[in-house]
């Protein structure tokens, strides 16, 4: 199938309106565990680039609106745990992230897809373990999105599974002892589940 028919079936698949419904306000939680994730930090000086594997969890609460046209708009407070495979540590990471999802057909499950953005403070990373940063924190901005279906409970509850795809881009670090820059970040698959509450 060429490039153009491609792009062309896209276009109709996000084309196709969402169910009529009422707008609400919304609330709810969300859990999430990772297939998959890699931490890579990049040493300037040095010309060297380090990567090792993760696994990380997550609980996060969210507020948002939900339009007429079923569709989301979410903000969520995220706590979230990397647990790095090489370094044997656990670092924690909490957040604010916006997120909107897509929400498709009129059925009691629902496709959808979503996309957005977080930022993130690292508390206490590894990688400044011995460094003149020790203990510092570190500030990130995330992107992520995903897709997955949503299924009707009830009139006002709602579940929900997706796989998301989340990049971690964390500040840049510079270590005096060595006149080092290094940039690091964290990405991951993970499998989502949720509740949602309209009001």
């Amino acid at each position: 199938m060429s490039a153009y028919k491609v792009s062309a079936l896209l276009l109709a698949v996000l084309a196709v309106p969402a169910v009529a419904s009422e707008s609400s306000a919304i609330a709810g939680v969300n859990l999430a565990t990772s297939m998959s994730g890699t931490a890579q930090a990049e040493f300037d000086q040095f010309g060297v680039t380090l990567e090792e594997d993760f696994d990380s969890n997550a609980f996060s609460v969210f507020l948002g609106y939900q339009t007429e046209r079923n569709n989301r708009f979410k903000v969520s407070y995220e706590s979230r745990s990397f647990a790095l495979d090489k370094s044997n540590v656990t670092e924690d990471a909490s957040g604010f992230r916006f997120d909107w999802d897509f929400v498709y057909g009129e059925e009691k499950v629902h496709p959808f897809w979503s996309i957005g953005f977080g930022f993130y403070t690292l508390e206490d990373p590894a990688i400044l373990t011995g460094s003149n940063l020790e203990g510092d924190d570190l500030s990130g901005v995330s992107f992520q999105m995903a897709g997955g279906v949503k299924i009707d409970l009830a009139d006002n509850l709602e579940a929900s599974i997706a796989f998301e795809r989340q990049a971690i881009g964390w500040q840049e670090i510079e270590i005096s002892y060595y006149d080092e820059t290094i940039n690091m970040t964290y990405v991951h698959n993970s499998l989502n589940a949720g509740l949602l509450m309209r009001f």
